[in-house]
């Protein structure tokens, strides 16, 4: 008996081995540490830069992750179009906190830090899911055609749905539909600008691609103006008197003031889809030559070898 008890306890403990064997632990990153860090999907994994241009740390993920967005100050959610959950990490850790059962069709995820929740969307159901922070679900909602592009702004969550015409515009906390605005199909990338417009972008349809950012009334809805732009300007970054408009087509940055002009454009990266700011410095990820580009007065200031296919930028560390 003796003897089948302890062989009992030894199937017990090298089970539970195995079992915390399964979660992957990544390197630990400081809460300190600021960082910027490119998503690369060719061969998924992150590379977390440092505000000089070095790459100090890298994940290689061991799932196929599309995607991520920060959650407060310390952890990361990561997200797959053709995962069915997602998976959210401690950054000072490096170890899995918790699981978001989500299904397949995740396309973009958002948090909102004042209401402390993440905002999943779906392109397989077309829905916006609110979870807590514990991963627990709080609130679905309907809306168009693959909702993709997401920002948040004075407690309203404005979606673009990349394959219809319209743009849904959600409360925040409860998610309850509050406008819907009509907008080009395939628009994609978003920017608030002065408090009182929202420019949009695009990669345009079929054969006739887009080379313009269109500028709504936040009050209305209505299109009031557009920019002229390189071809399929999709990603949008904004300092104190610029926005900055990457345009993937022509692997272009564009710098513009916020009356709509454009002060000047450059070429950068190859296949760009992301800009971002960090401290002093846009950054600009080129999707097909695997470099983060670090740009200061409108030129190349650091080139950085990072994972294969840099597609999204995050940054921690502008707010301090």
């Amino acid at each position: 008996m003796i003897w089948r008890k302890m062989w009992i306890l030894w199937i017990v403990s090298f089970a539970l081995i195995l079992s915390g064997c399964g979660e992957t632990t990544y390197p630990t990153i400081s809460k300190t540490k600021n960082f910027v860090a490119s998503v690369n999907l060719q061969a998924p994994s992150i590379s977390f830069i440092n505000d000089k241009g070095k790459v100090f740390t890298t994940w290689k993920l061991d799932e196929g992750y599309t995607g991520a967005t920060l959650i407060d100050h310390d952890y990361i959610l990561l997200y797959g179009y053709q995962l069915k959950k997602a998976t959210v990490y401690n950054l000072s850790t490096g170890k899995q906190e918790y699981t978001i059962a989500t299904g397949i069709g995740i396309t973009n995820a958002i948090y909102d830090k004042k209401h402390q929740k993440v905002y999943l969307a779906n392109g397989k159901t077309n829905r916006i899911s609110a979870y807590f922070s514990n991963g627990k679900l709080a609130k679905t909602q309907k809306v168009g055609n693959y909702p993709m592009s997401m920002i948040i702004h004075d407690q309203q969550l404005y979606i673009v749905n990349y394959k219809d015409t319209t743009l849904s515009i959600l409360q925040t906390n409860t998610l309850k539909p509050l406008k819907e605005w009509t907008i080009e199909k395939s628009s994609n990338g978003m920017q608030i600008v002065k408090n009182k417009e929202l420019w949009i972008g695009g990669h345009g349809e079929g054969i006739k691609p887009n080379s313009t950012a269109d500028i709504y009334d936040l009050q209305t809805g209505e299109r009031i103006s557009q920019i002229k732009l390189p071809l399929m300007p999709v990603g949008f970054a904004k300092s104190q008197d610029r926005v900055y408009v990457i345009s993937h087509g022509d692997s272009a940055l564009s710098e513009v003031d916020f009356n709509g002009k454009v002060i000047r454009k450059m070429e950068v990266g190859a296949n760009p889809f992301t800009v971002t700011i960090f401290k002093d410095n846009i950054v600009v990820a080129g999707y097909d030559d695997h470099h983060v580009y670090f740009l200061q007065n409108g030129k190349i200031a650091k080139t950085i070898n990072v994972g294969k296919g840099p597609f999204q930028l995050l940054v921690r560390g502008n707010e301090e």
